[in-house]
């Protein structure tokens, strides 16, 4: 019996899924590049800003 996928469509599977795969990567690798220098920065920022204490309500006793 023949096989319903022709043999040259299987060869081209392995070509295709590696190309999508470094696409993944690359789209994944420049989001990485992309947002380290705001990341960096917001570090910063947070190092220099004094820690702020939360605003604390006193409870109330309803009964």
């Amino acid at each position: 019996m023949n096989s319903a996928i022709p043999s040259r469509r299987r060869a081209k599977t392995p070509s295709f899924t590696r190309i999508v795969l470094l696409i993944s990567f690359i789209i994944l690798v420049s989001r990485l590049i992309f947002i380290l220098p705001a990341a960096f920065e917001h570090h910063q920022q947070k190092k220099a800003a004094p820690e702020s204490t939360p605003l604390s309500t006193p409870l109330r006793d309803s009964r």
